[in-house]
């Protein structure tokens, strides 16, 4: 299914799994782009200090504040934490972790 070109008649999910199949299987365009696109996310993140020389990366300048909201952004998650809210059957109210 996913192989195949995507129909307008397609549910857009399977539309949008087509499209992000194929562009996951495209060979030569991920040649062309290399980690092109991971460098871009790393940097934006305030690089990686374990590649780079130390004075390249001012530790100051980087709290872990700035890293959680980066990640934040790319991928819609906290890394270091996570703030829930449920409710509690026995207390009869909602509960925050």
């Amino acid at each position: 299914i996913l192989e195949q070109e995507p129909d307008p008649a397609d549910l857009i999910p399977v539309r949008l799994a087509k499209k992000w199949y194929s562009t996951c299987m495209n060979l030569e365009e991920r040649e062309r782009r290399g980690i092109k696109p991971i460098e871009n996310i790393v940097n934006q993140a305030g690089g990686w200090p374990m590649v780079m020389e130390p004075e390249e990366f001012a530790e100051d300048d980087f709290t872990w504040q700035d890293l959680e909201k980066n990640y934040f952004y790319l991928t819609g998650k906290f890394v270091f934490y996570t703030i829930e809210s449920f409710w509690d059957r026995w207390t009869d109210e909602y509960q925050i972790n």
